[in-house]
């Protein structure tokens, strides 16, 4: 804190004499990789950005360890690795239970939520430095404002930031749709519970979503729209269907607001309702979207995740406040869900690939807005733009374009160029924000990794069980061990366990509550690990697992959080979603056939993200990720702080 004072004091004497500081955006597209773009380029495909190239610069960005976009983002607001800024994973755990929770916020009160990053965003020292800046939601920075000082909202340059990814609904999770049918449901056989069926007039759960029975009468229904537990109370609301067969339609009424929606239309945004919050506190509302998946003959209507209303927001989505309120009264309400393409409703089969793709547009077109928003009055200072919906669709088109992915199928043929053809939608948006921002603005544009198939799933805890690292109770089969579940796992003969997609642990004395491993047997136990991990092969063909594992050097403070080893997966491996979760399979590896099919949740060096910029690159050291904001700050003149270790990514100096 004192160092703090000393820079603001020092700061307060800052003065740019009157002029404008420099126009720097920063234009950060998810998921975008080095090797699709230099070879769409070359093809002339990508126009803008080779414009760009020629310009400036572009090359490969050395990426996180591990590389997921948590920890990614985490290091490009800091400039520090995991080690510094604490997010190592999706997933931590409370070491003495074993407990998950997610990495980069948690509720502290009811409602009240704080970020678990540590570190100081690069925009703090902009600010204290006389440079305004506008933060447009960058992932890893909900609520946002945390980890900046109150001191901004005093007398320095405007700050404002939009939170984006790790931002939930209203119910608190990442996103949980609705679907309402009368017809049969069953959930797909790669999912929790597969195979579970609708009952009439009932509900059903399933990962990320919710499936209600429809009951019509005299071609009515009335349906619930479930909102959070509030001080003990469950909110919920509710609306009206109306069904006109004949025109293949239906009639939504919600809290009085009434649209019809046609076949594979999406509605306006609804504002739901759910009455007064205890205390004489107002109203809880959010807002949420309907898609008409089909009248006939049986009913499929999709009701998107409840979002946070922006213009009366239940948790912080914007700082200051007043910033997403006006985003809304000017353009109308928005996503302000953390990743609004509903990437479980395709797993679930709720969604086909149009109906995937027509939402995906529909964000994007909102992104757009929003871009336009940001910096059509942007003279001064710098501004940071996000977009997601590239690394969305590699996510889930993957196996769509790669016809050796085990999870392809001739019925994705007529997607085989839907990455691509999303690529050009990235070009169209770089023109965009260049014509936005001017002639007298520089650009960077970085993405945090690149993407790989998801081609083969490797249960890590399952193979630490057969390798003898982790001792399951006797008499239970594999596929039904849950590390997390008590009786589950003898810990008293188990050296290590796994949680999250890239984390191992040891199950240390001292740390975890049935710990064995102790202090001085530690980096024997890791050095036998690394070999034996290293040694692992895939029995179908061979090849090699794992391509590498890291250690981690964990401060003190972070030393709770950090696991032990961070598990490096070759090109076309990665962990299995259940194996994340803590759950053993039958099975070690296994083909992936799920519609996530493209990942980048691996070794660092097989997914390195991209880096353009308008200024010269300098093109005699590799770029990683933690230079941006040493970049960024230079390119100010602002002093670097002694914690940040990167260079500047330009050839000499402003």
């Amino acid at each position: 804190m004192r160092r703090l004072l000393v820079l603001v004091l020092s700061t307060m004497l800052f003065s740019c004499g009157g002029d404008k500081a420099p126009k720097l955006l920063v234009l950060g597209v998810d998921g975008m990789d080095p090797q699709l773009l230099q070879r769409l380029m070359t093809e002339d495909k990508m126009p803008n950005f080779a414009r760009l190239a020629a310009e400036g610069g572009f090359t490969a960005l050395a990426t996180s360890v591990p590389p997921q976009s948590p920890v990614a983002w985490s290091t490009f607001i800091t400039g520090l690795d995991p080690d510094g800024h604490g997010i190592y994973d999706f997933v931590h755990r409370l070491p003495e239970e074993i407990t998950p929770y997610l990495s980069t916020s948690r509720e502290v009160e009811e409602g009240e939520m704080e970020l678990l990053r540590e570190g100081t965003p690069f925009w703090l020292h902009l600010s204290l430095a006389g440079i305004a800046s506008r933060v447009f939601k960058v992932p890893a920075n909900f609520p946002p404002g945390g980890g900046e000082s109150e001191l901004l909202h005093l007398d320095f340059p405007e700050h404002v930031a939009y939170a984006g990814m790790g931002t939930p609904d209203i119910l608190g999770t990442y996103g949980t749709f609705s679907f309402y049918t009368d017809g049969p449901y069953a959930v797909p056989s790669h999912l929790e519970n597969g195979g579970a069926e609708l009952s009439e007039g009932g509900e059903l759960e399933i990962p990320g979503g919710r499936v209600v029975s429809i009951h019509l009468s005299n071609g009515m229904a009335t349906l619930p729209v479930v909102g959070p537990f509030v001080d003990d109370r469950q909110y919920q609301a509710e609306f009206t269907l109306l069904l006109d067969r004949e025109s293949r339609a239906v009639e939504i009424d919600l809290n009085g607001q009434r649209q019809v929606l046609r076949e594979e239309e999406w509605s306006d945004w609804f504002r739901v309702d759910y009455g007064r919050l205890p205390y004489g506190v107002g109203r809880l509302t959010g807002i949420c979207l309907f898609y008409l998946k089909s009248a006939g003959p049986q009913i499929e209507l999709y009701m998107s995740p409840v979002n946070i209303d922006p213009e009366n927001p239940v948790m912080p989505v914007a700082s200051p406040e007043e910033a997403a309120i006006q985003l809304s009264q000017e353009l109308g309400p928005y996503y302000t869900q953390g990743m609004p393409d509903d990437t479980k409703a395709l797993e679930a089969e709720v969604f086909d690939y149009a109906d995937f793709l027509s939402q995906d547009s529909l964000a994007l077109a909102e992104r757009r807005q929003h871009l336009r928003f940001v910096l059509e009055d942007f003279d001064e200072g710098f501004a940071f733009f996000y977009v997601h919906s590239l690394d969305q669709l590699c996510h889930m088109l993957w196996r769509a374009v790669d016809r050796e992915h085990p999870g392809y199928r001739p019925e994705f043929a007529g997607y085989g160029t839907a990455i691509e053809t999303q690529y050009a939608a990235m070009d169209d948006l770089l023109g965009q924000a260049r014509e936005l921002l001017g002639d007298d603005g520089d650009i960077i544009v970085m993405s945090d990794h690149g993407f790989a198939p998801y081609a083969r799933a490797f249960n890590l805890n399952g193979w630490l069980r057969q390798a003898g690292y982790l001792t399951a109770k006797e008499g239970r089969p594999a596929d039904q061990i849950q590390i997390l579940e008590p009786g589950h796992v003898d810990w008293k003969k188990t050296r290590a366990y796994a949680l999250g997609l890239n984390s191992l642990y040891l199950n240390q004395w001292g740390r975890e509550g049935n710990g064995i491993v102790e202090e001085m047997d530690r980096e024997t136990v890791l050095d036998e690990l690394e070999r034996d991990l290293l040694a692992v092969r895939d029995p179908q063909n061979g090849r090699q697992i794992i391509k590498k594992v890291y250690r981690t050097t964990p401060t003190p403070e972070m030393a709770d959080r950090a696991p032990d080893l961070i598990i490096g997966y070759a090109r076309g491996y990665r962990s299995s979603g259940i194996s994340a979760v803590g759950q053993l399979a039958a099975e070690v590896v296994e083909d992936n056939l799920s519609a996530w099919s493209g990942d980048h949740c691996m070794a660092a060096d097989e997914v390195p993200g991209i880096l353009l910029s308008n200024r010269p690159l300098d093109a005699g050291t590799q770029h990683h990720l933690r230079d941006l904001p040493v970049s960024v700050l230079r390119y100010y003149g602002v002093d670097i702080p002694p914690e940040m270790e990167g260079h500047s990514i330009w050839s000499g100096s402003r």
